[in-house]
């Protein structure tokens, strides 16, 4: 048993100032004020804040998903701890549909032998999804949907998948919605023309999820609400955000809180392996994509490529344009995707009987040190 002593505690019931944060067998078993007797590590002069979880991540630190390889995973693991994810979903692309049966395997042997950040499980970012606003995503590699390709890649990951994305204008598609649903499998809509009415209609049927909004669907217009209009406006869907200030404007981002509020939006950093490196050429699946200042696009059509980002530097630019409490607006980025995966009885926030997922931060949201299960699989030596 050890004790973390930090300045502030970010618990949902409230925040503790100099509080402890007692840890025993990888787990939280105590939040206070009272100087606990074990041993105790101290980091008064950090906040602690829950272990941060990227629902949606391609790559990072020059490895990605779809290098269907262990040690890309591992690599991507242990970079993720440095900017505070304590667990994450590896995501595809569209591709060849070998490769994407290949990566989701390779994704579910990885769970649970990473050393850094946790792999949840997997999340299928096409190939169902349509061409008008298809981003970084070749159409040749689109697919129709089939329910037996959906039932044998259920199969081959183990059951692993978590989130699947479907452009609900698809044939087949609200059928598809029900099943995968049904499979405890979530359906995130995206790169999609879906209109306001086909789009609310997935989500009856289950789709609960809107991939990065704002980019890569059908836009708003005062006659037409499409497919963002249904997203902003139906409660039962979460919606994703890439806040890099690149992918959508600061007003998009306080438009989105107006509507979502802060238990449906899910900050997302969709990064590609580009990121945490140089500027310069680099790939995306079968994609040739160049980064200039930070920002990814498609050598092909200047499409935004994914992201360079991470969740740290996201919550950091939501709470600069949004100007709220950080309290209100940790679960973008924790509690939120634990709830919508059903795993927040274990993760998402800091509580007795969670798992010890907890990020040390100072006030400018620079990692001091990232904790997964009650152990340091990250800690920045430099910082005091």
């Amino acid at each position: 048993m050890k004790a973390i002593k930090v300045g502030k505690i970010y618990t949902p019931e409230k925040v503790f100032d100099n509080g402890y944060i007692v840890i025993e067998n990888g787990k939280i078993s105590k939040v206070t004020e009272n100087r606990p007797s074990c041993e105790i590590l101290d980091f008064s002069s950090f906040e602690a804040i829950p272990g941060m979880i990227d629902l949606h991540i391609h790559g990072l630190a020059g490895h990605d998903t779809m290098d269907c390889s262990v040690h890309a995973l591992q690599e991507v693991s242990l970079s993720l701890a440095r900017h505070g994810v304590t667990s994450f979903l590896p995501t595809t692309l569209t591709d060849d549909f070998e490769k994407v049966k290949k990566a989701v395997v390779n994704v579910s042997e990885v769970i649970g032998h990473t050393d850094g950040a946790e792999i949840i499980g997997s999340y299928v970012e096409g190939p169902y999804i349509t061409s008008e606003h298809r981003g970084a995503h070749p159409v040749k590699y689109m697919r129709e949907l089939n329910m037996d390709e959906l039932t044998e890649l259920i199969k081959i990951s183990k059951r692993t998948i978590k989130v699947i994305t479907i452009a609900p204008e698809k044939e087949h598609a609200q059928e598809a919605i029900k099943y995968l649903t049904e499979n405890g499998i979530h359906v995130s809509m995206g790169h999609t023309n879906a209109d306001y009415d086909t789009t609310n209609n997935a989500i009856e049927n289950g789709a609960m999820i809107s991939v990065h909004t704002f980019n890569g669907m059908r836009g708003f217009n005062h006659r037409d609400p499409g497919c963002l209009g249904a997203v902003l406006t139906n409660d039962h869907c979460y919606c994703e955000c890439i806040a890099d200030l690149q992918h959508v404007h600061p007003g998009a981002i306080k438009l989105l809180y107006k509507t979502k509020g802060k238990d449906r939006i899910i900050l997302i950093s969709d990064s590609m392996a580009a990121a945490d490196l140089p500027d310069g050429d680099y790939t995306l699946g079968s994609l040739e994509v160049i980064v200039e200042n930070k920002i990814a696009r498609t050598v092909e059509t200047g499409s935004l490529a994914g992201s360079t980002t991470n969740l740290m530097e996201c919550l950091r630019n939501i709470k600069k344009v949004l100007e709220l409490p950080l309290e209100d607006l940790l679960p973008m980025v924790s509690l939120n995707q634990a709830k919508l995966l059903k795993i927040d009885t274990e993760v998402g926030s800091i509580e007795p009987g969670k798992k010890a997922n907890i990020v040390l931060i100072d006030r400018k949201f620079n990692v001091k040190a990232t904790i997964v299960n009650g152990n340091f699989v990250y800690e920045n030596d430099e910082q005091e």
